[in-house]
């Protein structure tokens, strides 16, 4: 392996390259990270591991999907379509959720990383191109709320995540 100055490529022995295109320097890449630090994969996690790691404690449930050590694979943007399709205000306490509330998270988180792993990844997925100063809700047609939550910029709707 060589050393990449920053902007540059990482180039290994066996001529396989590593570029990280980031223009807003929100991203990283760590080479053998710690996996046994991550939660449960988004894409295969079981409906009983779900309820136990995200449906409790006061954070805000959006905060508890962003929580890597809590459940893998879930960035801002599917978070909030993820949300987005179940109902659920973002910055409701995650331990505030009823069990129809947790299972409709659950049926979301499932559909959603199936439909963005499908499609071609999150910026496929409904909400996401309207998650901007202005946009309206696909669902009702209601102007979006921004808001940050768990550190982060989220778009909701007041009228169906209004709870």
């Amino acid at each position: 392996m060589t050393t990449a100055t920053p902007g540059s490529p990482l180039t290994f022995a066996d001529g396989g390259v590593l570029r990280l295109l980031d223009p807003r320097r929100l991203g990283r890449v760590r080479l053998d990270p710690p996996l046994d630090d991550l939660g449960p994969d988004a894409a295969a996690i079981t409906a009983g591991e779900f309820q136990s790691t995200i449906g409790h404690g006061r954070a805000p449930v959006k905060a508890r999907l962003l929580d890597q050590h809590a459940l893998a694979g879930v960035g801002n943007l599917l978070a909030d379509e993820i949300l987005w399709r179940a109902g659920v205000n973002p910055a409701r306490p995650a331990g505030a959720l009823d069990g129809p509330e947790r299972q409709r998270l659950y049926q979301a988180l499932l559909e959603t990383v199936s439909d963005a792993l499908r499609d071609g990844g999150v910026h496929a997925l409904p909400l996401v191109p309207l998650r901007r100063p202005g946009g309206h809700c696909p669902r009702d047609g209601a102007e979006l709320r921004r808001a940050t939550v768990g550190g982060r910029t989220t778009f909701w709707c007041p009228v169906h995540q209004a709870r």
